[in-house]
């Protein structure tokens, strides 16, 4: 009498194990759907991310990996920066015959890194720093540094102490830039330059050159503004990096980089009442000297 009902309970439940095994297959099967069109989506995205890459390498934009990311710039990664540029700044001296105190400047708010006379005097030969862009030689620094002097001998700092006679070979005055050469006995480091355009407001940025004749000095700030116009004398200069980074008699001509150890800038200008440095830099912008570079240097 109960064989019926048995046999009725067994077909259900064979028919609900049925349902359970359906249902987890085409569940399965739906994860397994649902990854390859997340993975070919993530492949499509990644393929138009490279090729906007490609297309716009010359603006200077590049993605550096798939993943976007917060970044920050840590002490290491400062010391790397300076590491990689301090070979190629360079130490300038003048000999002339009528070496004697800086100087005589105008008292203006704005002063080129001369102080008046009379005041801390550690090594009155050092003139400035520079910065080598180019290994046979040429050296990139501030006009003003140089209009004066008809002599100037450039010290290289690395395993050996090495100091040459300089030549200034091209300037350009509306941008306060000096291009001089040296002749190595061989090739020499190299600044790597970057695209300055890119430089923004805040952003961490270091100084090396020789303050008061102390060589390889750094010192950092941030950007305070990055088209800034200044009027030393009768000239107006245009769209220079000011900076909070401590520069000084010696410091111009120098290097402004940034945390990847590239030039952005060449050190030029302070505002000051004193001479010295009272929180207020300026640097021209790589890109001015871009001109300059490709006139004069030798292919």
């Amino acid at each position: 009498m109960d064989e019926e009902p048995t046999k009725s309970r067994s077909k259900s439940n064979m028919l609900i194990n049925a349902g359970l095994v359906a249902g987890l297959v085409i569940l399965i099967l739906g994860q397994i759907i649902l990854f390859r069109f997340t993975t070919q989506q993530r492949t499509r995205i990644l393929d138009s991310m490279r090729e906007g890459s490609a297309n716009t390498a010359d603006a200077g934009i590049t993605f550096a990996s798939s993943a976007v990311q917060l970044v920050s710039c840590s002490d290491d990664d400062l010391s790397d920066a300076v590491a990689l540029i301090r070979p190629a700044v360079v130490n300038i001296d003048v000999v002339s015959p009528d070496v004697g105190p800086a100087g005589k400047r105008s008292s203006s708010t704005l002063n080129f890194d001369m102080p008046p006379s009379g005041t801390l005097k550690t090594n009155e030969e050092t003139l400035g720093s520079g910065v080598i862009v180019d290994a046979r030689g040429y050296i990139l620094t501030c006009y003003h540094l140089t209009k004066e002097h008809p002599k100037a001998y450039v010290t290289l700092f690395g395993s050996n102490r090495n100091t040459y006679k300089a030549d200034v070979v091209e300037v350009d005055i509306a941008n306060d830039l000096a291009l001089l050469r040296i002749h190595p006995d061989s090739p020499i480091p190299v600044a790597r330059l970057a695209n300055s355009d890119m430089v923004k407001i805040t952003d961490t940025v270091l100084t090396i050159g020789s303050p008061f004749g102390f060589e390889h000095t750094v010192t950092a700030g941030i950007v305070s503004d990055n088209k800034r116009n200044i009027v030393i004398g009768a000239r107006i200069y245009h769209d220079l990096f000011q900076t909070d980074a401590s520069v000084n008699r010696g410091s111009a001509g120098g290097a402004l980089i940034n945390s990847e150890g590239e030039v952005i800038g060449i050190n030029t200008a302070i505002a000051s009442t004193s001479g010295y440095f009272s929180g207020i830099s300026f640097a021209i912008p790589i890109n001015k000297a871009r001109s300059l570079l490709l006139k004069t240097i030798e292919d």
